[in-house]
């Protein structure tokens, strides 16, 4: 079902930004994160100052948009940062959220890499960006799936 949305409307839907985002600083952000264990890909060479958080009506909103086919990881092309690199860049760029980022950790399949974000609340939600994924597209809970990030490109 996803899948086929995907491929009809990937391109056709009218990208309407969020505008109701709450502003934090990377320091306050990663302090959030370190509560849940996770800690910075890149500790040693900040990356953004500010991150930009939605709230999560608007995380789900946006979440068919930042799961892609999973065509590209089976021909071998993609990779697993690869999908949650795309929908990081996809949810600054295209709807001015800079608060969804690559979350690396474990999996039942492995280490593995895929989009995560903090909400206004500052609670951890997850997202299967690889539409091969039987919960892709859904905003999933710290843990649930058993995806356990060990660390965001943050």
């Amino acid at each position: 079902m996803c899948f086929e949305f995907l491929k009809r409307n990937m391109n056709q839907a009218p990208v309407i930004p969020i505008t109701d985002l709450v502003e934090i600083t990377r320091a306050e952000f990663l302090v959030t994160l370190e509560g849940y264990g996770i800690m910075p890909i890149a500790s040693d060479t900040p990356l953004d100052y500010s991150l930009f958080l939605a709230k999560k009506a608007e995380l789900d909103r946006i979440a068919l948009y930042l799961v892609y086919p999973a065509d590209l990881y089976i021909d071998g092309i993609a990779d697993c940062e690869d999908y949650g690199l795309q929908a990081q860049c996809d949810s600054a760029f295209k709807y001015h959220c800079n608060g969804v980022r690559l979350a690396l950790g474990s999996t039942p399949l492995g280490y593995h890499g895929w989009a995560m974000a903090l909400d206004q609340d500052k609670l951890l939600w997850q997202l299967e960006p690889n539409n091969g994924f039987p919960y892709a597209a859904t905003w999933f809970a710290y843990g649930e799936n058993e995806y356990i990030p060990e660390k965001v490109l943050a």
